[in-house]
Order: structure tokens, then C-alpha cells, then sequence
């Protein structure tokens, strides 16, 4: 590095460099300090991190939103690993590319412009920071005559009255002077500020021209945009109302320079992670070589680099879950870190390093400092387990495709075949996008899930086409339904999915040029306490489109019909009060009433069916029926109609609602630990919610705790707030639950606030859905269902309001006939019908959607199955019985016709010590079947497959082999039999995830079946 004869008196740490420049701005010319917005793009679907200090501010140059204030200035958290901005394959093998980085800027937003902005940047490049202008070349916009725009000579002469000669003022074209955010939009001229790192090697003249030549030794320092343009979509330029300005500058290459450094690597933002990786590996120390040799220094590089990412993108709620880039620098430090350096642990140890480091200027680094660590340690074990759980299908296909070690599809069954066809198939996919034909396939054929190829999709940059999977999808439930009907009824069916999709297709089309829904109304009801329920006003409004079927009408018409109608009218209103789909949680019922104009006394009512939003118009779908009076009815454009939303579904959605945030923040209340969500629903019937927990598994005891928690809020009658907020001002709050990669609105975000400090549950998330006004409308609340989904997600189901006591009523009924059961047991009143009650108890409660708190029905099974069992134990139901009984009535439920192999976990089979299973394969010798059974804390399984189902690749033995991979179980066939048609799994030990590896097992025999059968 060059040493000025003008060097600062005491080198600046970094933390000081950071403050110095933003002081400069707030102290000496009144800007507004913005704390950096997250790494998670918030409103930017288009990127997948924040990767430049303008991103939260594009909404602003775009004319979508206000700025927050006139001045601003603020140091940007940035992570480039993908896309245009893509540093991740250099990193470490240089000094100045990082996948995490800060950009310190200052903007104006219609205030101050170009002379301004010069003159505050050399005013601190020259003063605080001390730097000699004669080793400072600036450069600006040289024109360009197909955009038409002439040389920005006010900037050159700007640049002239601050100072500098002319030989050090350089013009540059489009590639280096002209800023545009995308192929539309805001645009302008810049001028950029490059530093001679080494100007004793050449005159000025010599050194001018080697600026914007890619030197090490002249580089560019800051970046001052003039945003004074829009360009339109023919590619014209035209002139904005309002100029802006927008600057960046690398805050780590601000930091080398002036601590006098040649890397970034070599200043106090990274030497105490260097020597931290020292202390913990105990390995020699960083020596900062760039040779080809110096492999040790090169990891150095990338383990410190990729634990300030990891570190920053962990802290502002991504989660490698949902962000495949994320995972590939998150493995890949864990790599170096066991592989280079020989610890294992390095990575998460680092962490406190990172923190120290950076924490003070982004405090939300040291909030979550732990979540931060205990989201690695996850990932690691979850990486460790799943290199040594992968079969040797996976392993080989592994070696092939490298790539797929950054993504944990290996779990999902079926995904070793799939992966190999999508390879065969890519080349034939248009527009790098997967269709959805054969991402319904992945679903059908493989058993990969939605969530998994989108992670298969993101791994290869590729893109989903999700309407048409979710339209096959639709197709194929539609078929399932007819294939239970008669012939005659079957081609109508299918008529109405084909006729939904030209409906569908017809809307889309009619909204496009309609003006958008006024759907502010679909929040305006109360809660009448008297009545306990909903008060919902009607709302007058005309209509402005309709469709009748998948035709575009101005009127239309019903007279009495001797028949129900099947016709579909689509309406589109200038204003709405039914909730649309969105945010989980469905769309409302209801009536639309047209007044008949020969009777208006006597109106007609159209039933609402469902309730769409395309292109910012709500669709209201209605079944077109028979008039009730002898006069038709008629509906034209414009006409006036009555929109009558159900109340009664409309508080059942609302409770369900409120008690999914309420449940969310239960869980996070209860357990401290990371926890994040992942999914919900929310209907009139329940709600669903998974999350993820980390380093927690939900007992039965954990449920009835968040019950408790969730009944005394509602007990508490804790106002429910609703408070509208921006992008802006959300991003400056701490404690707001957001779904991590969820993409936001800029404007009219919905805060919903439950708070109750007494029993110290804060529930505050952004939710466009309807909600409670108060917790006590919920009345009361249940979880019916709990499921572990994952290694650390699980899934909630519940109810509140009247579903909620439904339920309760359902299990006191329960509850007293159990207990009547029980009696008989200890009298010793044993008939025959108690023990066939019993059994019909048990079933109904295992495989009907009948809904019980899960607390209770977790404690009723364990009551059934030790009367059961010892019904057993004195002998009144022989051995045979218990799996033929199970058996038969398995054989008749599932029709050869319609279940061409049978694939059964033996549910009675935890009752006993022992079962034959070749008595339950016997039972059926019309088709391939696979039982298993848990016996004593045992897992085996038996299969047979009958001669003409045996194929090259499917037989008995590999059949049950594809089960038997998820329990490292061992396949053998009977002595003296052949392993083509028959098989016996060894037993093997069962764990406390027995369930989660048996779901996982039959998952996978399943598409092994489908594929190869």
C-alpha cells in the first residue's frame, strides 16, 4: 500500500471508520440515521439477498412509496452469492471479494443533488479520513447518443470548482457511468471516485489511464448516482419529476485503505477471526499469502468470510431451510471447518468472533447470538446424519451430481429415480422452467413434495411452473373421485374440471382490464357480545364484469327450472366485503342478493361458492340456480347488488385465526428455543401450524402447557390490535414475527398485536387475514392433532370458538363411556360386545378425522390398549383373531380393482409380544403385499408378491429392500423359498422416532411400488 506523506496520526479501527462516516452525515449535514434492513429481501421477489445499500430504498425511486425522510444515511448489510452479483467462487482467493459485505451510502430523495453530494464526499474523503486528494481520480457520464443523452459537463464542472484538475477528471460511457436498477425504470449518470493505491509508479496522465482497467493497484472507492431519468418500456428515456442520490461505498476496501492494508482480510474486521480459528484448531497461524500453494490461508479467507454471512443471513431470520445458497455456504464452511482445520465445532465457536466485530453496529447480531449458534449446531448434526444415513443409491448418484450435496432431498423417497429422469428430461423443459406436467409427476410417480422440488428447482436455477402442478393436482383429486362413481357419471365430472380450468382462464382474462376490487370492507365487522356473535354489514356495490361460465356477458338470465342449474357465474364488483384466499386462511361464504325488478320484494339470492383475487379484482364464484318465483331474474353491468357475507363461517375463520398467531407465540413463549414458521391453514373447521423448534421435541405434557397458555389469554379477554404500518417502519422494529421468505407488500402492512405482560406472551405478526377484536371471542381453544414432520418441525392442528367446544363436548361423551368400560374391567364384567366396543373405540379414533384434544386421546389410547391387552392376556381373543380381524377388514376397504398392492403397518400388532406375520400375508394372495409389525419395541416386516407381478426391477426381495433402507433392516427369504416371492425383514431394535422412520419407510416402499409394479 502506497504511504502518503499526509498518513493519519493514529490509524482508525473500523468500528471508528463506520461511525466517522455515519457522523459526517447525521452531525454535518442533517441526515436521517436508517438501521440497515435485513439480508432477507422483504418486498423483492426478484432477488434472493439484499445485495446493495439501495435495495431498501427501491421502492422509493420506483414511486411506490415515501421516502422516510429527505436526508438518509446508513451502513447496508449486503450478501452476493448468486445471480448478477455472484462473488462466492473467488472468494478467498483474493483481498477484496466477500459473500457478506457493508455498503455504506447517504441519499437524497428530492433534496439535495449533484454539487451537494461531490462536495460532501471530498469533504470527508479530505478531512476526516484524511485521504490526499492528489491520489484521487474522479470520473462521470461521457454520453451516450442512442439513449440521447449528452456528457454530464455540469458534473465534470462540479468536480472542476471542488479542486481537481482536469487530467483527473475522466469521462466513461454507459458500462461505467450510467446506473439503471433494471431493463425499466429509474436511471442516471454517475460519478464514481477511484484511489491510486500506488501513484509513484506512473505521472498522472500515465495512472489516468488505468482507471476502470480492473487494477489491484487503482481502484474504485465510491459510487455517486444521480437519479434523474426513467426509463420506459420501448427503451426511450425520459426525465423524472423528482432527482435523487443515491451513493455507495465498500466499507471494508474503505477499511484497507485506510489502515494502510493491501486486503480487506488483513484489518481488525477480520484478524480476530483469524486468530480465534488459531486458538480453536490450534493450527499455524494465517500468514495472508495469495500463492497457489497457500491452500491454508485460502480457507482461512473463506471460513471467515462465510462466518460473517452465515452469521448475518442466521441472525436476520433465513434459514438454510428455504434458502439453498444459504445452505451451500453454511456446508461448505462446515467443510473447512472439520476437514481443513480439524474442529468440528469451529463454525458455531466463531460466531461470538463475528459478533464482537459487527454487533455494535447491527445489535440484532447480538440479540441472537445464541439462536445464531444453536441454528448451526442443527444444520451440522442434521448434515452429519444425513451423510451417514445415505443409502448407496444416493451415495452413487452423489458422485455424479456433487451438487446435490448441498440440499437434503436424499430424505425424500423416490428421489434418487426422479433425479435421474429430471437430468433426462431437462433439456427438454422451455424457458429453464419445469413444467408442471412433470412436476406432477415427481408428486405421482416419486412422492417428492411441493417444498421439495422447489429446493430441486432452486439447486439448478431453474423455475417451477406451479399453477399447472397445482391444476393437475386439481385434475387428478377430480379423477380419483369419479373413479368411485358409476361409468355413466364419469366423463361429466371430468367435463366440470375441464370447464374450472377454462373458467379459470376466462377470468384472468376479464380482470385484466378491470379496475381494481375497493376489498377494505372485508374488515369491517364487530363482535356483539349479547348474541356471541359477528355482526357483518352488508355492502351495496355494482357490478363491473361477469362471466357466465367461461363467457364474458353483459346480462344474463334464470327462469324457474325443473332442474338444479350447474351454471357458474363469475362476478365482478366495483367493491367487496368477502375475504379472498390469502394468508393461509380461506375465503369466505356467503349470498349475493339481486333484486328482481318486476318483484323487488322477492329478490334472488346467489350462492357465493368461492371467492377469488385476480389481477387486484375480487371474483365472486356463484352457482347460478332456478328463480324461487315465476318471473326470471335478470343481471346486467352495472347494476346494483347486496353482498351478504356468512357471519357464522366468517368468526369461525376469524377465531382460527387470532388462535394461530396465539399458538405461535405459545410455542415461542414456552420453550425459548429458535423456533420459526413454516406453514399454516387456517378454515372454519381448525387451524394448522408448522413450525420449526429446534433442540426441543413436543411431549404430550408440552401440549397441555400451550393449551393452558393460549386458554388463560383468552381468559384474560386481551385486546387484539390491529395497526397499519410500511415496509419502512416495520424493518425498524426488533420483535415482529415474519415468515421467513415470505415477500411483503411496501404499503398497508396489517400489524396484529396480542400483548398480555402478566403472563408474558407477546404475539405480534404481520397478517392480512381477519381476526378476533378480543381473545375472549375465541372462547375456548384445543390442539387436536401434533405430528413431527421433520427432525425439528412439527405440526399443529387445532380449534377454537364453537369448534373448540364441539370437540370438548365429543370427549366428555367419550371420556364417561371409557370410564363405564373401565368399571367393567375391574368387576370383571368381560363380554365379548366390551371387547368389540373396545376395538371399534380404538379404530374410530385412529383412522377417523373424528376431533379430540390430543392430550385426552393420547390418554384414552393408552387406557384402550391395556384393557385390550389384557383382554389378550386372559385369553378370550386368540392371536390369529387380532391380525385377521385387522387384516380382513383392511382386504375390504382396499379393492383389488382399485389398489393393486397392499402396504400395511399392523396397528395391533404393539399389543403383543409376537405375531406370524405370514398369518396376514396369506390373507392375501391376489396381489403384492407388505405387512410390517412393532412387536416388544421390535420392527420386522414380510413380503410376497405373486409370479405375475415379478419384473426385472420388482420383486419381493427388492420390494421389501426399499422399506428396510430407513431401518438398516436386513432382507432374506424363508429357507428353501425364493426370495422373488417371498421375504422376511430381520428384526431390529425400534428408536424414539419410530414413528417419523415408519412414515418414512412405507413412504418410500410406496413409490418404489408405484414406479416399478
Amino acid at each position: 500500500m502506497y504511504n502518503s506523506a499526509k498518513q493519519l496520526q493514529r490509524v482508525l479501527t473500523a468500528r471508528e471508520i463506520r461511525k466517522t462516516f455515519l457522523d459526517h452525515f447525521t452531525v454535518n449535514h442533517g441526515h436521517k440515521f436508517v438501521r440497515s434492513s435485513p439480508v432477507v429481501p422483504f418486498c423483492d421477489p426478484t432477488v434472493a439477498f439484499v445485495n446493495a445499500g439501495m435495495n431498501q430504498f427501491k421502492s422509493v425511486f420506483l414511486g411506490t412509496a415515501e421516502a422516510p425522510h429527505k436526508r438518509v444515511v446508513n451502513s447496508q448489510k449486503c450478501v452476493r452469492v448468486g445471480g448478477k452479483h455472484n462473488d462466492l467462487s473467488v472468494v478467498g482467493t483474493d483481498g477484496y471479494h466477500h459473500t457478506f459485505f457493508e455498503m455504506l451510502g447517504n441519499w437524497s430523495f428530492g433534496d439535495y443533488f449533484k454539487r451537494e453530494a461531490c462536495a460532501m464526499a471530498l469533504e470527508l474523503l479530505r478531512g476526516p479520513y484524511n485521504i490526499d486528494p492528489g491520489r484521487l481520480y474522479v470520473t462521470y457520464f461521457a454520453g451516450d447518443k442512442v439513449l440521447g443523452i449528452p456528457a454530464d459537463l455540469e458534473c465534470f464542472e462540479i468536480w472542476r470548482s471542488l479542486g481537481f484538475p482536469a487530467s483527473r477528471i475522466l469521462p466513461f460511457g454507459c458500462t461505467d457511468n450510467f446506473w439503471e436498477m433494471g431493463a425499466t425504470g429509474p436511471c442516471g449518470p454517475c460519478t464514481e471516485i477511484h484511489i491510486d493505491h500506488r501513484p509513484d509508479l506512473g505521472s498522472v496522465e500515465q495512472r489516468a489511464k488505468l482507471v476502470n482497467a480492473g487494477r489491484a493497484d487503482l481502484t474504485e472507492l465510491w459510487n455517486l448516482v444521480f437519479i434523474q431519468y426513467n426509463r420506459l418500456a420501448d427503451g426511450s428515456i425520459s426525465e423524472l419529476p423528482a432527482h435523487h442520490v443515491d451513493t455507495g461505498m465498500g466499507f471494508e476496501r474503505l477499511t484497507a485503505l485506510l489502515q494502510n492494508k493491501t486486503s480487506n482480510y488483513d484489518t481488525d474486521l477480520f484478524t480476530p477471526i483469524f486468530d480465534g480459528i488459531q486458538q480453536v484448531a490450534k493450527a499455524p497461524a494465517y500468514g495472508g499469502s495469495f500463492s497457489a500453494g497457500a491452500s491454508l490461508d485460502t480457507n482461512y479467507r473463506i471460513l471467515a468470510d462465510h462466518a460473517r454471512m452465515v452469521t448475518a443471513c442466521l441472525a436476520d431470520g433465513m434459514l438454510p431451510d428455504q434458502n439453498q445458497k444459504l445452505r451451500r455456504v453454511l456446508r461448505k464452511a462446515l467443510n473447512i471447518s472439520d476437514h481443513v482445520f480439524g474442529h468440528e465445532k469451529l463454525l458455531a465457536q466463531l460466531v461470538p468472533i463475528v459478533v464482537e466485530t459487527l454487533g455494535e453496529a447491527y445489535p440484532e447480531m447480538s440479540s441472537r447470538q445464541q439462536a445464531v449458534v444453536d441454528l448451526i449446531n442443527h444444520e451440522q448434526e442434521v448434515y452429519n446424519n444425513l451423510r451417514e444415513s445415505s443409502s448407496k443409491a444416493f451415495a452413487e448418484v452423489l458422485t455424479e451430481f456433487p451438487n446435490l450435496d448441498d440440499i437434503d432431498l436424499m430424505e425424500c423417497p423416490g428421489f434418487v429415480p426422479a433425479y435421474r429422469e429430471f437430468q433426462v428430461q431437462r433439456s427438454r423443459f422451455p424457458n429453464n422452467t419445469i413444467p408442471g406436467d412433470f412436476l406432477y409427476k415427481l408428486t405421482d410417480t416419486y412422492g417428492l413434495t411441493e417444498e421439495s422440488f422447489l429446493k430441486l428447482a432452486e439447486l439448478e436455477n431453474m423455475n417451477c411452473d406451479l399453477e399447472r402442478y397445482r391444476a393437475e393436482v386439481s385434475l387428478a383429486k377430480m379423477k380419483a373421485k369419479s373413479g368411485q362413481r358409476e361409468n355413466g357419471e364419469e366423463e361429466g365430472v371430468l367435463c366440470d374440471v375441464v370447464s374450472e380450468q377454462r373458467i379459470a382462464e376466462a377470468q384472468a382474462k376479464l380482470t385484466k382490464r378491470l379496475a381494481a376490487t375497493d376489498n377494505s370492507q372485508k374488515y369491517a365487522y364487530t363482535f356483539d357480545k349479547e348474541s356471541d356473535s359477528y355482526r357483518i354489514p352488508p355492502l351495496r356495490s355494482r357490478v363491473v364484469g361477469m362471466l357466465l361460465n367461461d363467457a364474458e356477458v353483459s346480462r344474463t338470465q334464470a327462469s324457474r327450472l325443473q332442474e338444479p342449474s350447474t351454471d357458474i357465474i363469475s362476478l365482478v364488483t366495483a367493491s367487496s366485503n368477502f375475504y379472498y384466499e390469502s394468508g393461509g386462511q380461506q375465503s369466505d361464504e356467503g349470498t349475493i342478493l339481486v333484486r328482481n325488478q318486476n318483484q323487488p320484494e322477492q329478490p334472488h339470492l346467489l350462492k357465493v361458492i368461492c371467492v377469488k383475487h385476480l389481477n387486484d379484482c375480487v371474483v365472486h364464484m356463484c352457482r347460478l340456480t332456478s328463480s324461487p318465483t315465476n318471473e326470471a331474474f335478470e343481471l346486467a353491468i352495472g347494476d346494483e347488488v347486496e353482498l351478504q357475507v356468512d357471519a357464522k363461517q366468517r368468526q369461525l375463520n376469524t377465531c382460527h385465526h387470532t388462535a394461530t398467531h396465539l399458538l405461535n407465540a405459545a410455542i415461542r413463549s414456552l420453550f425459548n428455543k429458535v423456533t420459526y414458521q413454516v406453514s399454516s391453514s387456517v378454515t372454519s373447521d381448525q387451524c394448522k401450524l408448522e413450525v420449526g423448534l429446534l433442540g426441543k421435541r413436543i411431549q404430550k405434557s408440552d401440549v397441555q402447557l400451550i393449551e393452558d397458555l393460549i386458554n388463560r389469554i383468552i381468559c384474560s379477554a386481551t385486546p387484539v390490535k390491529v395497526e397499519l404500518l410500511s415496509a419502512a417502519q416495520v424493518l425498524q422494529q426488533n420483535d415482529i414475527t415474519m415468515v421467513p421468505g415470505e415477500v411483503y407488500p411496501e404499503q398497508g402492512l396489517r400489524l396484529v398485536n396480542v400483548e398480555s405482560q402478566e403472563l408474558q406472551l407477546s404475539s405480534k405478526e404481520l397478517c392480512c387475514g381477519t381476526h378476533a377484536t378480543n381473545t375472549s371471542e375465541l372462547s375456548c381453544f384445543c390442539i387436536v392433532n401434533l405430528k413431527q414432520t421433520n427432525r425439528a418441525r412439527f405440526a399443529f392442528t387445532a380449534v377454537a370458538g364453537q369448534a373448540a367446544e364441539n370437540v370438548l363436548k365429543t370427549a366428555a361423551l367419550l371420556r364417561h363411556r371409557v370410564d363405564l368400560l373401565e368399571k367393567q374391567f375391574q368387576t370383571d364384567k368381560i363380554t365379548n360386545a366390551t371387547e368389540a366396543e373396545l376395538q371399534t373405540i380404538r379404530h374410530n379414533m385412529l383412522h377417523t378425522d373424528i376431533k379430540l384434544p390430543y392430550a385426552f386421546k393420547m390418554d384414552t389410547l393408552e387406557r384402550l390398549n391395556e384393557m385390550l391387552k389384557r383382554i389378550k392376556d386372559s385369553s378370550r381373543t386368540t392371536l390369529k383373531e387380532f391380525v385377521e380381524v385387522e387384516m380382513r377388514n383392511l382386504l375390504q376397504e382396499k379393492p383389488l380393482a382399485s389398489h393393486p398392492f397392499i402396504l400395511h403397518y399392523i396397528t395391533s400388532s404393539a399389543l403383543v409380544e409376537e405375531i406370524p406375520l405370514q398369518r396376514a400375508t396369506k390373507l392375501c394372495p391376489d396381489r403384492p403385499i407388505l405387512v410390517v409389525s412393532m412387536c416388544d419395541s421390535v420392527v420386522k416386516a414380510r413380503c410376497c408378491v405373486p409370479a405375475s407381478c415379478i419384473g426385472d426391477k420388482f420383486n419381493a426381495s427388492s420390494w421389501l429392500q426399499s422399506f428396510a433402507d430407513t431401518f438398516g433392516g436386513q432382507v432374506a427369504s424363508p429357507k428353501g423359498q425364493d426370495h422373488r416371492f417371498v421375504c422376511n425383514m430381520k428384526g431390529r431394535r425400534v428408536s424414539n422416532l419410530f414413528e417419523e422412520q415408519l412414515e418414512q419407510a412405507l413412504a418410500q416402499a410406496n413409490a418404489f411400488a408405484k414406479l416399478y409394479l
